[in-house]
């Protein structure tokens, strides 16, 4: 449990650090720093491969990071398959 806490809390206080010190840059890099709230990895490795330019191998890195937040989005939704109340699984 105490490694989900640490996974979840990690990127978006990391982001919020490189916000506070160069807020000029992460804001011309991704508009508004709303993004980190839904796909925190995704950002982080974004913001750190982004400014030498997008490779391919960037782009392979981007992509782990965005499966790594869908995966933790379906991880949660099955953890709690049994609370809802429309699960019918056995």
């Amino acid at each position: 449990m105490l490694m989900g806490v640490f996974g979840a809390i990690l990127p978006r206080f990391v982001l919020l650090v490189g916000w506070v010190n160069d807020p000029n840059a992460w804001t011309s890099l991704f508009g508004a720093p709303v993004w980190f709230l839904f796909f925190p990895w995704t950002t982080l490795v974004y913001g750190f491969v982004a400014l030498n330019g997008m490779s391919f191998i960037n782009w392979i890195f981007v992509a782990a990071a965005l499966l790594i937040d869908l995966g933790t989005w379906g991880i949660g939704a099955f953890a709690t398959r049994q609370q809802v109340s429309s699960y019918r699984g056995t």
